[in-house]
C-alpha cells in the first residue's frame, strides 16, 4: 500500500502547487495552456499510480489491467504535453522545436495504438489472474522513447540556456533540471518497474517548474504591469465576481476618495461623482456601472470612454478583461484612467488643419460641404446669404508672370475677403480661384459689405502683382423663398459668371470666343495627349474611344504605345522604320534636350478603306523642364 500513499501524497501535492492552472479558464496564452495541459496529464498519471497500488494490493486483475492501460497512456501523454511546453518555452517554432513536438505527438499515438493491439497479443505488458505483472519488449522500447525525448530537450534547453540573460538563464536551467531528472527517473523506473520512481520526477519537476518559471513569468509580468501604471492616472484591477479592488496606481485625489468598505461598485461610483465635470458625469457613469459592465463587455477584450474631468482636464478611461467565464464575460478587468489633455489639444489642431486651406487660412472645400448639409438639414434664417467668388484673371497671371504671383493674388484676395465677410460668417476656397462665403446679414448690411469688398480690392496691390479683382454673385434667403441652399448656389453660380463676362467685356476680351476658337483647333486632331517622356506616362486630352484597343497598341505607357501601334500594322510597312526611331523616347528625350521646339512625324496610317497621309506633331507643354520633359502629342489627318 505504500506505492498507493506516495502516489495520495503526489496528487495532493501537485493539486496544491498547480491549482491555478487547474481551475484556469483556456483564455491564457499558448505557453500556460501547453503547461496546463502536461498538468492534467501529471494528474491523471499520479491517479493511476495511486489506484494501481490499492488494486495490486487486492488482486484485482482485470481492473488492474485497465488502470495501467490508462496509466501508460498518461505517461505517454504527459511526455507528449511536455515536448510542447518546453518548446513553446523556448520559443522554438520551427526545426528542432517542430521536430520534437511532432515526435512527441507520434510517440502518444503509437502507444495508444500499441496499447489496444496488447489487449490480444501481449507485445507491451499482461497482468496474470493473480495480479503479477510482466513487462514486454514494447514497454522497454516505449521508456527509451522517452528517455530519448526528455535527453533532447534537456539539450537544447542547455544551448538556449547558454545564450540568455541573467534572469531568463535560471528558468531554463529549471527546465534544464526537470529534463535531465526524468531522464534519471525513467531509467530508474525501467531498472526498478514496481517503484514510484517515475511519479517522484514528475512531481518534483512539475513543482520547480511552478516555482522558478511560472512564478517568474507571474512577477515579470507584474513589474511590466507596475511599469505601465506609472504612465497612467490611476490603474486598479477589479474582480467583479467579488466585488473588491486592487489598487496599482492612483493620483492622491483618487486615494483620498476611495472608500474599500464600500466595494468596488461603490467606490467607482464615489471616484466617478467626485471627479467628472457635470455636462460628462451622466455618459460615465454609465460606462463604469459595474454591475452592467459584464454584460457590456461579452467577447470584448477593451471598451474606452473620453471625459473631461474636474481637476484634470480630459481624461481617458478603459477596462481590460483579464480573466472571463465561459460566457465570454470578463470577471476580473483593469480599470485605469490616463490624463489626455494634451493629445486633446493637439487633436483640435489636427482637426482645424483639416478644416483650413493651406495657402489662404480660410475655410476649405471639406468644411464647406459639411457646412452646407448640416444649413440644409435645418431651416435657413431670413438673413442668409450666398456669395459665389471667383478671382479674375488668375491664368493669365499664372502663365505671364508665374505661380508665385498667381498665388499672391490669391493669397490677397482671401485676406480682403476674410476682412469684410469674415465679420458676418464664413468664406471658404472651393476651387483653385473658385471662392464661396455664407453670411448672415440684413439688406442694410449686405449692400455695406458690396461697397466695402469692392473698396478694399481696388486699394489692394501686391509685390508681384499690382492689381486685384473678383467677380461676385450674391443670393438672398428673402428673394428665394421656397429655394434650397444647392438652388441658391447655382443662382449666385450663374450671377457670379455673368459679373465675370462683363468684366471681361470692360477689359475688351471676349473670352467666349476664346473658347470658340480653342473648341475648333481641337477638332482639327483626332488625337491630342499630354505626354511625361520623362517618367514614360500620359494623359488623354482628346481621342475617339475606338482607337484605345489592344489591337491598335494601346497600352498603359507611352512608349509601350506608340511602338505598339506601329507594330500592330497600323502604320505602311515603308515608314515603320522612320516611325519607330522617331517615337522612341531615348530620341525624343535627346531631340528635346538639345532646346528643339517641336517635331513632326509623317507616315500612312490604316484606315478601313486603305492607308492615309497623317502627322504626328509633338511640342513642349508649359511645365517642361529637363528633369520633366513634358508634352503635347497632337495627330491630324492630312490626306
Amino acid at each position: 500500500m505504500y506505492y498507493s500513499v506516495i502516489g495520495m501524497i503526489a496528487i495532493v501535492l501537485h493539486l496544491i502547487m498547480n491549482h491555478e492552472f487547474i481551475k484556469a479558464d483556456k483564455n491564457r496564452d499558448e505557453i500556460n495552456n501547453a503547461f496546463k495541459k502536461f498538468v492534467f496529464a501529471s494528474l491523471l498519471y499520479f491517479v493511476t499510480d495511486m489506484f494501481w497500488g490499492i488494486l495490486n494490493s487486492f488482486k484485482l486483475s482485470k481492473l488492474l489491467y485497465a488502470d495501467t492501460v490508462i496509466y501508460y497512456i498518461s505517461m505517454a501523454l504527459t511526455i507528449a504535453y511536455l515536448c510542447n511546453y518546453v518548446t513553446q518555452y523556448l520559443n522554438l517554432r520551427s526545426g528542432f522545436g517542430k521536430f520534437i513536438r511532432i515526435f512527441g505527438q507520434g510517440f502518444a499515438a503509437l502507444e495508444i495504438v500499441l496499447l489496444v493491439v496488447n489487449h490480444f497479443v501481449h507485445i507491451f505488458f499482461w497482468i496474470y489472474p493473480d495480479g503479477t505483472y510482466q513487462a514486454f519488449i514494447y514497454r522497454y522500447i516505449a521508456l527509451y522513447m522517452q528517455v530519448f525525448l526528455c535527453l533532447m530537450l534537456a539539450i537544447q534547453t542547455g544551448i538556449v540556456m547558454i545564450k540568455a540573460t541573467d534572469d531568463m538563464k535560471k528558468r531554463y536551467f529549471t527546465i534544464f533540471f526537470f529534463c535531465s531528472a526524468m531522464v534519471a527517473a525513467i531509467i530508474l523506473q525501467i531498472m526498478y518497474p514496481l517503484l514510484p520512481v517515475y511519479a517522484i520526477g514528475l512531481l518534483i519537476g512539475s513543482g520547480i517548474i511552478h516555482t522558478f518559471v511560472n512564478e517568474g513569468e507571474i512577477e515579470e509580468q507584474f513589474k511590466v504591469l507596475k511599469s505601465m501604471a506609472g504612465i497612467h492616472y490611476s490603474m486598479h484591477v477589479i474582480d467583479l465576481a467579488k466585488d473588491t479592488v486592487q489598487e496599482l496606481t492612483a493620483s492622491q485625489d483618487v486615494k483620498a476618495i476611495v472608500n474599500r468598505t464600500n466595494g468596488a461598485l461603490g467606490m467607482m461610483r464615489d471616484v466617478i461623482n467626485a471627479l467628472t465635470v457635470e455636462e460628462h458625469l451622466e455618459s460615465v457613469l454609465e460606462f463604469t456601472d459595474l454591475s452592467t459592465l459584464a454584460e457590456r463587455m461579452r467577447y470584448k477584450k477593451t471598451i474606452a470612454k473620453q471625459f473631461e474631468g474636474k481637476q484634470t482636464g480630459w481624461v481617458q478611461a478603459m477596462f481590460i478583461a483579464i480573466e472571463t467565464d465561459p460566457y465570454g464575460k470578463p470577471t476580473k478587468v483593469i480599470f485605469t484612467t490616463r490624463i489626455i489633455e494634451e493629445e486633446k489639444k493637439n487633436e483640435e489642431i489636427l482637426v482645424k488643419k483639416a478644416q483650413i486651406d493651406d495657402l489662404t487660412g480660410l475655410y476649405n472645400r471639406r468644411t464647406y460641404e459639411e457646412d452646407i448639409l448640416e444649413y440644409s438639414a435645418a431651416s435657413i434664417k431670413e438673413d442668409f446669404v450666398y456669395a459665389s467668388i471667383d478671382v479674375n484673371g488668375l491664368k493669365v497671371v499664372n502663365d505671364e508672370i508665374g505661380h508665385a504671383a498667381g498665388d499672391e493674388l490669391i493669397k490677397g484676395a482671401a485676406d480682403c475677403m476674410q476682412k469684410v465677410f469674415g465679420a458676418y460668417g464664413k468664406v471658404y476656397r472651393t476651387g483653385g480661384d473658385e471662392f464661396v462665403s455664407i453670411i448672415f446679414a440684413s439688406k442694410e448690411q449686405l449692400e455695406s459689405v458690396k461697397k466695402d469688398i469692392e473698396s478694399i480690392t481696388e486699394k489692394w496691390s501686391g509685390k508681384l502683382i499690382s492689381s486685384l479683382s473678383l467677380s461676385i454673385g450674391y443670393v438672398t434667403k428673402q428673394e428665394c423663398k421656397d429655394e434650397t441652399i444647392l438652388d441658391m448656389a447655382k443662382i449666385a453660380d450663374k450671377r457670379m459668371y455673368q459679373a465675370k463676362s462683363a468684366y471681361y467685356s470692360r477689359k475688351g476680351i471676349d473670352r467666349r470666343g476664346q473658347a470658340a476658337a480653342n473648341t475648333a483647333l481641337c477638332n482639327l486632331y483626332t488625337k491630342i495627349l499630354k505626354v511625361n517622356i520623362t517618367e514614360d506616362s500620359y494623359t488623354i486630352v482628346r481621342m475617339d474611344t475606338s482607337e484605345q484597343t489592344a489591337e491598335k497598341g494601346f497600352a498603359n505607357t507611352i512608349s509601350a504605345w506608340l511602338h505598339g501601334f506601329g507594330k500592330s500594322g497600323q502604320v505602311h510597312e515603308d515608314d515603320l522604320k522612320e516611325y519607330l526611331k522617331k517615337t522612341d523616347l531615348n530620341y525624343l528625350r535627346e531631340y528635346f534636350r538639345e532646346g528643339k521646339t517641336s517635331i513632326s512625324i509623317q507616315y500612312r496610317r490604316k484606315y478601313a478603306d486603305g492607308f492615309k497621309q497623317v502627322a504626328m506633331d509633338m511640342i513642349p507643354a508649359n511645365d517642361y523642364s529637363a528633369e520633366n520633359q513634358t508634352l503635347f502629342l497632337y495627330v491630324k489627318n492630312i490626306d
